[in-house]
């Protein structure tokens, strides 16, 4: 979840979450496994690692980022994977998983830049290190911010 304080900062944190599931119950899915109770989780922003293994690092956080980029680039008018069930969206992890070339990736969204699309799917590497870290973004996106206001100079 993310937090906005009164100077505008963003604060990435896991605050929100009990808050979350109970205004918005349809981005969860219950998972269950071996040894594990069942949970609601938000299965459309996380990594497959984190799903399937329940391995959760700064990595998976990543790709839960680019997710939530993808959500404000479309204005939050659409749910991530919204024309899969959940069981499809598992499904989908479950290829991402096996590598096998069948899993499908949010579409770019109406607008948004070639390069900035281009980072979205870095963070969704099937590989975790082959996944940019938050500083590597940040600078990726304090560049293009620049680049953006040279531009209009």
């Amino acid at each position: 979840s993310c937090l906005v304080g009164p100077q505008l900062e963003i604060k990435i944190c896991t605050l929100g979450t009990v808050i979350n599931r109970i205004a918005y119950p349809a981005d969860y899915c219950h998972l269950e496994g071996a040894g594990r109770q069942s949970q609601p989780m938000p299965i459309r922003w996380m990594a497959w690692e984190s799903v399937l293994m329940g391995k959760f690092t700064s990595k998976s956080d990543v790709w839960s980022f680019a997710v939530t980029l993808w959500e404000i680039l479309t204005f939050a008018r659409e749910q991530p994977f919204e024309n899969l069930s959940d069981d499809k969206v598992i499904e989908n992890i479950g290829h991402m998983y096996q590598d096998n070339k069948k899993h499908i990736l949010l579409p770019i969204p109406v607008g948004c830049p070639r390069e900035i699309f281009d980072l979205m799917c870095e963070c969704w590497q099937r590989n975790e290190a082959s996944r940019p870290n938050f500083r590597e973004i940040h600078l990726f996106l304090q560049r293009k911010n620049l680049g953006e206001y040279f531009h209009h100079l």
